[in-house]
């Protein structure tokens, strides 16, 4: 039931936020030949959002430890014999 709610919660607060930023994003301006308008403005935000995201998952990310595995392998015999695979018939 909680994940339910915390499911339709985010759904509208996106809803309301997403109308809310497009009207934000809605200005025309050049920075070095670079046009920022109602079209690319989307790109430059997400473009910004996933490389902060990047560094925060860069400087945050703990790799788990794993747990040395042992070596299965059968152990040869020095007896010095050898065996002889037969043939099925």
């Amino acid at each position: 039931m909680q994940a339910s709610a915390g499911f339709v919660s985010a759904s509208a607060l996106g809803m309301a936020c997403g109308p809310a930023l497009a009207g934000l994003l809605q200005t025309n301006f050049k920075i070095f030949n670079i046009t920022f308008n109602q079209d690319t403005l989307p790109g430059w935000v997400m473009t910004i959002a996933w490389l902060l995201y990047l560094a925060w998952l860069s400087i945050t990310f703990k790799e788990p430890s794993r747990e040395i595995e042992e070596n299965h392998l059968p152990q040869q015999s020095n007896t010095g014999t050898e065996l002889i695979a037969s043939p099925l018939c």
